[in-house]
């Protein structure tokens, strides 16, 4: 039997109704499989029973005995209710106090013999045993001493119900006989046990160590499966050809002395590395990681210089209209010198630019531009590869804020074109990758770090301020508009949402208040809601200074180029992520101007506070990107629900060891047997993942 036969939904199961299999549905729980893959959060372990003399305070323990004195109350300022009772063995008794679940004085009454487990604690109710689980055993039951799973409750459906389903699960299928998709060899080198050993320790465990086993099975499998994938892709990527592009030192010193720009050592060393790649026969395969304004964009722009002058043609890529606009507009100017003409396309109208000028082209006359050479760096968003244009001699492709990029998008990008080899690619993020997350995750991307900023630039001075408070950053930010300069207010939420019990922030609210606050400057709002054209203005208009003040969401995390903004408010704060934050901060400082940042906390609370600190006292990408892994975990800092990336491969990122281990058997399995002959199982494993790895 393979993991394949289990794909049974859950409603053909006897004891699970139309309802109950909707509320597991409805938490991506569809089939029998999917339900034996829905491990316990905790494990109750109720094997070591303590008599009641030896009981210590603090600990959690399993008591047997006979309780009496039931009594209900509510506490005086009758805030809640209490259930109290006393539990007796042969060598003690012990007050038992339940809060706010008068129910269990029913359920107890008549003195019967019961199991409990729970926490002997002192409070001002004296000592007892506090809101214990437990088990009221029949006259002739003895209590049996094991480990009880504990599941998450699911709209209401209970652990025990969900423990009873599963117990049933194994009782009818033969899941002793289930075919493992991982070789023995692995298992035996991961010390780890086999697929029906795993399942049965880890939802009906004997011992503490069979769960501890179990549990590194399906942490380690997950990060495997995906650790091949990616290694396959290396392997597949390297049997692609790619154009071998040209270097030209000469090219790059006129280039950089139009620009009056001279390169920092970090940006000689990255450069050096991308164009060894360039000059190889196969597909560069590259993820460029930098600071905000470390001068990813420059590199960016002389890879396209090599790759146009060796006759090649470029894409760029980016996640917005704006920062395509953006790219476009600095691309245009820093290209006005050459010959080389430089289109945008979003939606369905655009630019075409030559010699520094442009003008508007709709989506046909930039089509026909790009076919007849007269473009040769194309600059749009990931639009660009819906629409199956027959891009020619496509060379390089560059995406901004995107770290995959596989092989199957380059082919989907040119599946109209004619051209037999694949573009080189290079990924550029302002954000750090956490070490783990780069091994389990971004191996088949070769890695350049940009570790210094361009001379001038300063840190910028970082404030976690309480909104009490708030009247002090306006009357700061006045005096900075005062000076010329300018200011972004960012919150959480475009616009309230109906029935929400939360006071967030809210772009349309604040941009109505901000404007009363500063009547005598130019407020503008934008968001990622508004059309295009709009953006677009915006921008232009805060590029002018002609707008002082922009309210916004956080659309303009990334990218955004105003050397005259030094203040940011980031209102909402404790909403965002740190890695976010960072990048919002990275807003500001882009000039040789002295730029601030006000972190501003709507719920302040013990850990919202030391999140925030972090950033009031850390200029360091990689540690607040490790902290925010460490505070958050990987699913709410990846975007679990949107990553595609399985909860176990999540859960497992916690684990360096197990990611390690998971990487480096992949990878001599691949190189071994990089088609998997002999290995079914473990193949449809595999491309199960697929979807994250190419996607």
């Amino acid at each position: 039997m393979t993991l394949e036969d289990l794909e049974i939904p859950l409603i053909e199961f006897k004891g699970i109704g139309y309802r109950t299999a909707e509320k597991f549905r409805k938490n991506n729980i569809n089939t029998i499989k999917d339900l034996l893959y829905f491990f316990p959060y905790r494990y109750d372990d109720l094997r070591n029973v303590i008599k009641i003399k030896d009981i210590k305070i603090g600990e959690n323990c399993v008591v047997v005995g006979k309780i009496k004195n039931i009594k209900v109350f509510p506490t005086p300022k009758k805030r809640m209710i209490i259930v109290q009772g006393i539990v007796e063995d042969e060598t003690g008794s012990l007050k038992v106090i339940w809060y706010n679940q008068a129910y269990i004085a029913k359920l107890l009454s008549g003195s019967p013999q019961v199991m409990l487990y729970g926490k002997f604690i002192k409070n001002k109710y004296g000592l007892h045993l506090s809101d214990p689980e437990f088990k009221i055993l029949g006259k002739r039951e003895k209590f049996k001493p094991e480990i009880i799973p504990v599941y998450k409750e699911i709209l209401n459906i209970p652990s025990t119900f969900t423990r009873r389903i599963i117990q049933e699960i194994f009782k009818k299928f033969n899941i002793d006989k289930l075919f493992d998709p991982l070789p023995e060899i692995i298992r035996i080198k991961a010390n780890i046990p086999s697929l029906t050993t795993a399942l049965r320790n880890i939802h009906l465990p004997k011992d503490l160590s069979e769960i501890e086993s179990a549990q590194k099975r399906f942490l380690f499998e997950e990060i495997f499966y995906i650790q091949c994938k990616i290694n396959q892709e290396k392997i597949l990527l390297k049997m692609e050809k790619a154009p071998i592009i040209n270097y030209n030192e000469n090219l790059i010193k006129e280039f950089l002395a139009k620009l009056n720009i001279e390169l920092t050592s970090s940006q000689k060393e990255v450069l050096s590395e991308i164009i060894q790649s360039l000059q190889r026969p196969y597909p560069m395969n590259r993820l460029l990681q930098g600071e905000t304004g470390s001068g990813k964009t420059l590199i960016a722009e002389i890879i396209s210089l090599l790759t146009v002058n060796s006759g090649y043609m470029v894409i760029l890529m980016a996640p917005t209209e704006i920062l395509a606009n953006q790219h476009f507009r600095r691309f245009l100017e820093d290209f006005s010198h050459t010959d080389y003409g430089i289109g945008l396309l979003v939606k369905n109208s655009g630019y075409y630019g030559l010699h520094g000028f442009r003008s508007i082209k709709n989506k046909t006359q930039i089509i026909n531009l790009i076919l007849t050479k007269k473009i040769n760096i194309l600059i749009g968003t990931h639009a660009l590869i819906e629409l199956s244009i027959p891009y020619p001699n496509v060379g390089l492709v560059i995406i901004d804020e995107q770290q995959r990029f596989g092989v199957l998008q380059r082919r989907k990008l040119l599946e109209k074109s004619s051209q037999d080899y694949l573009p080189h690619f290079l990924s550029m993020t302002a954000t750090p990758i956490p070490r783990t997350l780069y091994l389990a995750f971004y191996g088949d991307l070769e890695l350049s770090i940009l570790k210094e900023k361009p001379p001038g630039r300063q840190d910028v001075k970082t404030f976690v301020v309480d909104k009490e408070n708030i009247n002090e950053v306006w009357n700061f930010v006045r005096r900075e508009l005062e000076k010329g300069h300018q200011t972004f207010v960012i919150c959480p939420r475009i616009e309230k949402k109906e029935n929400s019990s939360y006071e967030i922030r809210t772009v349309k609210e604040e941009y109505e208040k901000i404007k009363k606050i500063f009547p005598e400057y130019n407020v503008a709002m934008l968001h990622g809601k508004m059309k295009s054209v709009e953006k677009e203005t915006i921008m232009r208009k805060m590029l002018n200074n002609e707008i002082q003040i922009l309210v916004a969401s956080s659309v303009v995390e990334v990218g955004i180029d105003l050397p005259l903004a030094t203040v940011i408010v980031i209102e909402g704060a404790e909403r965002f992520g740190l890695s976010q934050l960072h990048q919002l901060r990275g807003r500001v400082g882009r000039s040789i101007h002295q730029s601030y940042c006000f972190l501003i906390p709507e719920i302040y609370t013990p850990l919202s506070y030391k999140r925030l600190k972090i950033l009031e006292e850390s200029q360091d990408a990689f540690y607040i990107a490790e902290k925010d892994l460490e505070l958050r975990g990987p699913g709410e800092l990846l975007g679990e629900r949107q990553s595609g990336i399985p909860d176990l491969a999540m859960k497992a990122l916690e684990n360096m060891e197990i990611v390690k281990l998971a990487q480096k058997l992949a990878e001599e399995l691949i190189n071994q047997n990089p088609k998997l002959e002999g290995y079914p199982l473990l193949r449809r494993e595999i491309e199960k993942r697929s979807s994250f790895i190419i996607s």
